[in-house]
């Protein structure tokens, strides 16, 4: 499980709004010199941080504003490659390439001015195992580092973990098996470091305002009380690379409400909105109009049971109706308009290539759902008979912003008018409760997606193996868990064999078990002012505004 974080669909990727302050907004020393002003970005946000704990965050949003104050022994570089960060320098690594040992920099420090040591990625990573942790991104480590597998289900005592701090400045990581993406891996937040003397000191206050919390990222966020719907990301001086962060200040308000944005971008008070609907018609032809392919896949996620209880959804005719009675091309083209693309699949196009052919897995895997309402009355008729109803009701989460709303709306429509019997009740909130909702199973059917963490399908499809933290739909299937779990662990090292196993998965879950409702693979069309720089967005993991600057 554990690949990166729930996706808020049509909300993450639908308002990030970036502004430079115009004279209201920046400071300026008092000689008025233009060239010391005070530099100062505002970006939009869905709603309040759902929460700031690297080892407990469980979706999209958080893990974007983690990436912000937080940093492990890499970071991604403007083109999505990993760099050294915390790391001094390039690891020592064994023969078999299982054992790596790290050096961390001197330099490195914690935003109250301590040293980040070896042992604070210790204590970090076996707190992320520790089965009474919960944490849902646990598993990232499952058949990676050393006995994390055996640890997470109690089989193994933590201590066991393949991570070892030789010397304050001196880590030595354990892995099961070679892992071809294991540097990627190092950039996500489950593997960021923690300080322990004082997470300890905080209890179960840690990470949920300014006061209880220490950063060692490109910036701290100060007077966060954990609720609010602005905060400020401010320069960190204690940063190793300052130098290399442009911005002194970052201000974030939250913003739902894509008309509103585009009024504020009229009055040159934001300076990047993004655009769905009406609006890229309105805006296409502009110069600052700019379109970019997302890897992030929304999805219908219907709930089959859990706790020994199943739900109507546990029926697979039922499942295979939803799939097909929805026209997910009208849906792109009218409403999001912004350069997604329909998606009959979970891994999205453009990730990774066959390592024999060069083949995209999307165009191999090919469509492994399609639109045919006539079929899909065939298998509701068939469920409906096998559940002995003749009706059914269900109510179908979504955020609240008026995209998603719409969304919701629209496959109410298509999905009543095309399954006799069948009613929709729609229950919009916010993005927090969504997210809540989703991560314990709290629904019946739900509008949400995934973001993966590094450039392979694993990302997507490790998340529904059996008793993942992060299936949350009742899926279970082993030899899916099979196929999956043998390509983090003894294919690793087997590349086409990985590949196969990976393309079986992906039609295990879509094809044949109709877990999900494939939506679609989401684009970003946005309005720029061309003196933003720099704010980084990757079609795969967390967005990155440690270059972000404004050139007048």
């Amino acid at each position: 499980m554990g690949e990166k974080r729930v996706f808020l669909p049509m909300i993450l990727l639908a308002l990030l709004l970036a502004a430079c302050s115009n004279s209201e907004n920046s400071g300026s020393t008092e000689n008025g010199n233009s060239e010391n002003k005070e530099k100062v970005i505002q970006l939009s946000a869905p709603g309040e941080i759902p929460g700031l704990n690297p080892t407990m965050a469980d979706n999209d949003f958080s893990f974007d504003m983690i990436n912000q104050v937080f940093e492990g022994l890499y970071r991604l570089d403007k083109e999505g490659k990993p760099q050294l960060a915390l790391a001094a320098e390039e690891p020592e690594v064994s023969e078999d390439n299982k054992v790596y040992t790290f050096t961390i920099r001197d330099d490195a420090k914690w935003s109250d001015g301590s040293p980040v040591t070896a042992g604070d990625f210790e204590y970090a990573w076996k707190k992320a195992v520790n089965p009474d942790t919960a944490a849902a991104y646990g598993p990232q480590f499952e058949e990676i580092v050393a006995n994390a597998s055996e640890i997470l289900v109690g089989d193994k005592p933590v201590d066991e973990l393949g991570v070892e701090a030789l010397d304050e400045r001196t880590l030595k990581v354990t892995l099961e098996n070679p892992v071809p993406f294991f540097k990627e891996l190092l950039t996500t937040a489950i593997f960021f470091p923690q300080p322990e003397e004082f997470v300890e000191e905080q209890g179960d206050e840690y990470a949920r305002d300014s006061e209880h919390i220490l950063f060692n990222g490109p910036f701290v966020l100060e007077d966060w009380s954990g609720t609010d719907s602005s905060w400020t990301f401010e320069k960190n001086q204690q940063y190793w690379d300052k130098q290399a962060v442009n911005m002194d200040k970052i201000e974030m308000n939250v913003v739902k409400d894509t008309s509103t944005a585009v009024n504020l971008y009229k009055k040159d008070e934001l300076d990047r909105i993004e655009l769905t609907g009406d609006y890229v018609n309105e805006y296409k032809e502009s110069d600052n109009y700019h379109t970019f392919l997302t890897g992030a896949t929304s999805y219908l996620k219907m709930n089959q049971g859990k706790d020994g209880e199943t739900t109507d959804l546990a029926n697979l005719n039922i499942r295979k109706a939803m799939n097909m009675a929805i026209d997910k091309q009208e849906m792109v083209d009218t409403i999001l308009n912004n350069g997604s693309i329909v998606a009959n699949g979970n891994v999205p196009k453009d990730l990774a290539e066959n390592p024999e052919t060069g083949e995209d897995f999307r165009a191999e895997n090919g469509d492994l759902v399609h639109y045919d309402v006539e079929e899909a009355k065939q298998y509701w008729e068939q469920g409906l008979e096998e559940l002995g109803k003749e009706e059914l009701e269900f109510t179908l989460t979504t955020s609240d912003s008026s995209t998603s709303k719409q969304f919701a709306e629209n496959l109410k429509y298509q999905l009543e008018s095309n399954l006799s019997g069948l009613t929709i009740n729609v229950n919009s909130v916010p993005p927090k409760a969504s997210i809540s909702a989703n991560v314990n199973q709290e629904y019946e059917m739900i509008l949400t997606g995934w973001n993966g963490d590094y450039q392979d399908p694993l990302t997507y499809l490790n998340l529904f193996i059996t008793d993942s933290p992060g299936n949350h739909t009742g899926y279970s299937d082993e030899q899916y868990d099979k196929l999956v779990l043998g390509a983090k662990s003894n294919l690793a090292d087997k590349p086409q064999e990985r590949w196969d196993a990976l393309l079986k998965a992906e039609r295990m879950l879509i094809k044949d078990s109709a877990v999900l409702v494939p939506l679609y693979q989401s684009g970003s069309a946005y309005l720029q002012k061309d003196y933003v720089k720099d704010l980084i967005k990757y079609q795969v993991s967390a967005d990155n505004y440690k270059w972000a600057d404004v050139v007048q």
